[in-house]
Formats: structure tokens, C-alpha cells, sequence
């Protein structure tokens, strides 16, 4: 039995918790739009209330391990996990809007502190010669786990029972990790980063890693409102998100490799060029669901690769390895300033021009993406470093410690 395989059979109790944490967070988020809406509730507010998330979720990167360094791992994440609950069932109580943007920044502070938590504890168990392969398993835990959530939207749930349901998964999700007897990580210091530093070193890695953030997490935030605005329900929207998650994992499969023999830059333009066709295909062709469901396969097979193909660029430019923890981190914050921006940005321009608003933002910043990658050189191959898959749905502080180690 090879070691990868005895390290995730020691962990299967984690990656259980994991895969329930990642199905309530899955429902809680689909679900967001998709309740607004049928609130009655304009795209620009949606936006709004869905950008508290990554507020929250950008307190948690800068006070999560505070908490975590007082009352260790498991504690905090019985801690992170109680209260993501509890605010996931207030949602019920209320249709008061600004109580929903304070209920999504809790739910961001605490996913984001409960990812940081696996994460570290992933970290310290795994050696690195296989953290490539445990990777791989922990993100088809998340596509396989977080499609699993948004499907439960197929059946038809009042607002209370969708609540209820996530809050019941994140609550469990703590039960697992009490079964694993392992030494606490220890939790890693900050460190400053200089934005305009990191992009003289690394431009492209830079520009797509916020490009990313915005593509990756609109998707998420912003997708049912996209799906709700045409005339459909939650039905279509746990499918057409579905069928997009379903894209990015095959994609991720075999764009580690490819992009190994032909370079990053090809790999990122070939992706925001597949992503960038289907989202002009979204504008020209009949609207009909199954086309949507195919181009969404199309698009998401696209923009997910983006941030994993941005850091292992980054990894092939460094040439002062020293920089490689700052690099990581800037990285982190561009991916998390775009997850941050995007539902605003995609609620706005869904307000002035409709549903395909949401398409517009697609097609403008993969133009760009793909306009400044075409100004940059590709890197040749006896300087690149092995392909390293990397968590794309985290903003903790792990993704970047673990993206400056490939």
C-alpha cells in the first residue's frame, strides 16, 4: 500500500468531517440567492449581502488564529463550527436584510476559520513528497461534498429547512475531527507583503490569482441570481452550479499535467480562452436549459483552473526562493480582494443589464486576462517546477504556506 493511501485511510475521519462541512457550506451559499430573490430583493442588494461573506471571511484571515492559538485546534473548530450553525438556522427567523449581511459575515469568519483548521492539521500530517496526491483527494472531497449540498436545492425546501439542514452538517462536521489523536500544528506567523513588490516579480500570477477571485466565488455567490433572473428556480440553479463544478474537477485533473509540458501562461490563456467562448456562447445561443447546463460544464472547466495555474506560475518565476512565503501570501490576498469585490461587481452589472450582467463580467475580465498574458513570456521548461494542485476554494492562511512549499 503506497503512503499516500495509509496517510488519507489515518485521516478518513477528518476528510468525513470535511465532506460535511463542505455540504452545508454548499447549501448555505446556492442558497443565498436563490431565497433573496424569491424575497423579492434587487440584484444590487444580493451583492451586497453576499460580499459580507468575504468580509468575514477576511476578518477570520487576520483574527481566526488568535483564536486557534488560545484554545488550540479542536476546540476552535467546535468553537467555529457551533456558531456557523447557529447562524445559519438565524437565517429562518428574519427577512431583515441587514441581519442576513450580519448572519453572512459570521458564516464567512467561521467557514474560513474552520478551513484553516483542516488545512494546518493536513499541513503537519502530510510529508511532502505526497502532499500532491492528498491535495488531490481533499479538492475531490470538496467537488464531490460541495456539488452535494447544492443539489439538495432539487428538493423544494422553505427557507427555514434549507437553514436548518447546513446548520446541521457544519455541526457535525466537529464530531470526526474528536477522533483523531494527533498533535496540534503550530500556527504560523504573518508576515507583510508588498502588493506592487510581488507584481514586478510575478505580473501574471498576480492579475490572474484576482482575476480568479472574482470568476471562482461569483460563481458561487452570484450563480443563482443568474439562473433565478431567467425565469428559472432552484431546481435549475443546483443544476446548472452543479454541472459547472463537475467541469472544474475533470479539468483539474489533467491541467496540472499539461500545463507541466506546454507552460503556464499556454495553460491560463487556453483556459480563460475555453471559458471565454462559452460565456459569449451564453449570449447568442436560445437560452434553452440544457445549453446552459453544456456551456456551464464548459465554463467551469475554465475559470476553476485559474488560481491553481496562477500559483504554480508563480512557483516557475521565483528565482529568489526566499520570496516565496511573501509571493504565496500577496497571491492570497488578490485571490481573496477578487472573491471580496465579485458580488457586488456582478450584482451591479446584473442590475443595469439584466441576467447576462453576470455573463458581461465573464467576458471582461477574461479578455483582459487573457489580453496581458499574451504580453508575458512562457517560462521554459527546465525552470518550471512540478505542478502542484492547490486548494481553489480557500482563502485560509494554510493555501498560501502550502502554495510557497511546491
Amino acid at each position: 500500500m503506497s503512503s499516500s493511501i495509509r496517510m488519507i485511510r489515518s485521516m478518513l475521519p477528518l476528510f468525513f468531517g470535511m465532506s460535511l462541512l463542505f455540504v452545508g457550506n454548499g447549501l448555505v451559499i446556492s442558497s443565498c440567492g436563490v431565497k433573496l430573490k424569491e424575497m423579492g430583493v434587487g440584484e444590487l442588494e444580493i451583492g451586497a449581502i453576499n460580499t459580507c461573506f468575504f468580509i468575514g471571511a477576511l476578518i477570520s484571515t487576520i483574527g481566526a488564529h488568535r483564536i486557534v492559538s488560545k484554545v488550540g485546534h479542536i476546540r476552535s473548530f467546535a468553537i467555529f463550527s457551533a456558531v456557523f450553525g447557529v447562524a445559519a438556522m438565524f437565517h429562518g427567523f428574519s427577512q431583515n436584510l441587514y441581519f442576513w449581511a450580519l448572519l453572512r459575515a459570521l458564516l464567512g469568519f467561521c467557514y474560513y476559520g474552520l478551513l484553516m483548521v483542516i488545512e494546518s492539521w493536513l499541513n503537519a500530517k502530510t510529508a511532502t513528497f505526497i502532499r500532491s496526491r492528498v491535495i488531490a483527494f481533499y479538492e475531490g472531497v470538496f467537488y464531490f461534498s460541495f456539488s452535494a449540498g447544492i443539489l439538495i436545492l432539487l428538493f423544494k425546501l422553505d427557507t427555514f429547512e434549507i437553514f436548518i439542514i447546513s446548520a446541521a452538517f457544519i455541526m457535525l462536521s466537529s464530531i470526526p475531527l474528536n477522533l483523531i489523536r494527533i498533535k496540534e500544528p503550530k500556527i504560523p506567523k504573518k508576515e507583510s507583503v508588498s502588493i506592487p513588490k510581488i507584481f514586478s516579480i510575478v505580473p501574471l500570477a498576480l492579475v490572474g490569482s484576482v482575476i480568479a477571485g472574482v470568476l471562482i466565488n461569483g460563481f458561487f455567490s452570484m450563480a443563482s441570481l443568474f439562473v433565478m433572473l431567467q425565469g428559472q428556480g432552484a431546481k435549475e440553479v443546483s443544476i446548472f452550479m452543479t454541472t459547472a463544478m463537475v467541469g472544474g474537477f475533470f479539468a483539474q485533473i489533467s491541467i496540472g499535467s499539461l500545463s507541466d509540458k506546454f507552460g503556464r501562461r499556454p495553460a491560463i490563456m487556453g483556459c480563460a480562452i475555453i471559458s471565454l467562448i462559452s460565456a459569449v456562447l451564453f449570449l447568442v445561443t436560445t437560452g434553452s436549459s440544457l445549453t446552459q447546463y453544456i456551456l456551464s460544464f464548459f465554463l467551469g472547466s475554465g475559470f476553476f483552473c485559474l488560481y491553481g495555474l496562477s500559483l504554480a506560475r508563480a512557483n516557475d518565476m521565483l528565482v529568489d526562493r526566499t520570496h516565496s512565503i511573501e509571493v504565496g501570501r500577496a497571491l492570497l490576498f488578490s485571490y481573496c480582494t477578487g472573491s471580496l469585490i465579485s458580488p457586488l461587481l456582478m450584482g451591479a452589472s446584473m442590475k443595469f443589464f439584466g441576467a447576462m450582467g453576470f455573463i458581461y463580467v465573464y467576458i471582461l475580465l477574461l479578455t483582459i486576462l487573457i489580453a496581458f498574458a499574451m504580453t508575458q513570456k512562457t517560462v521554459p521548461m527546465h525552470l518550471r517546477k512540478p505542478y502542484e494542485e492547490h486548494p481553489m476554494h480557500n482563502m485560509g492562511e494554510m493555501s498560501a504556506l502550502n502554495s510557497s512549499k511546491s
